[in-house]
């Protein structure tokens, strides 16, 4: 808990672990009151996923479409398929997938380790960098 003498009747939480139905009760809030003031409600999550013949999970993208814009949100492709096209087929099947949906924009962030370069090299342009950022 943590004081605060601007509002002292409530309580202040700080979650190093913050449980997910309180995440996701989090994103609805601001979820509601973005439908109410974009007069859209048209939003709703969008996922491509490859799997093996056993079923398991081996790359994904998936994000958030709203309005004309997607924001994706993850892109993960296991280490012994990278570099062989798969991360790059999954960006440009989800934006095809986007702009059939009537998408106009797609934003994303990265981390430096994260290879910014690829989604450069995918035309993406960068709006803004925080130097240093992810770095011990």
């Amino acid at each position: 808990m943590v004081d605060n003498p601007l509002l002292p009747e409530f309580a202040w939480v700080v979650n190093e672990h913050p449980n997910e139905k309180d995440v996701q009760e989090l994103k609805q809030h601001l979820r509601d009151y973005n439908v109410i003031h974009a007069n859209s409600d048209d939003g709703y999550g969008i996922a491509i996923f490859l799997r093996d013949i056993h079923h398991q999970m081996v790359a994904g993208v998936s994000g958030w479409l709203w309005g004309e814009c997607l924001e994706i949100d993850y892109l993960w492709v296991k280490e012994t398929l990278r570099g062989r096209g798969v991360g790059k087929l999954l960006m440009t099947t989800i934006e095809e997938a986007a702009i059939e949906r009537g998408c106009r924009q797609i934003t994303l962030e990265t981390i430096s380790f994260q290879a910014p370069e690829f989604y450069q090299k995918l035309g993406y342009n960068i709006f803004g960098v925080i130097e240093g950022f992810g770095h011990r």
